[in-house]
């Protein structure tokens, strides 16, 4: 089994999508390891995107904040914006 391994999408979708083609599909699965979400314009999006892939997905610390499950006091102020935005942006399926 092939295997592409991303992390650290953190919701920039044309990166993301630059990276599945530059791949090629020449893997069978992706394994993803954190921060889907987080600081880019496109959160919604990237997770639907990674919904569509064969996948195994890890959560990182700005995907479990964006969900509420970490506390954001140690972010930097910009990441706790980009998370707080990011909260108000997902929406409810895209936070499953």
């Amino acid at each position: 089994m092939r295997v592409l391994i991303i992390s650290d999408i953190h919701a920039n979708l044309t990166a993301f999508e630059t990276v599945l083609k530059d791949a090629k599909g020449q893997w069978d699965y992706v394994w993803c390891l954190g921060d889907v979400v987080g600081y880019g314009p496109d959160p919604n999006e990237s997770v639907e995107l990674l919904r569509t892939l064969p996948h195994l997905c890890l959560a990182g610390n700005h995907d479990w904040a964006a969900l509420g499950r970490l506390d954001i006091r140690t972010f930097n102020p910009d990441a706790r914006k980009a998370v707080n935005w990011t909260r108000d942006t997902l929406t409810p399926e895209n936070t499953q």
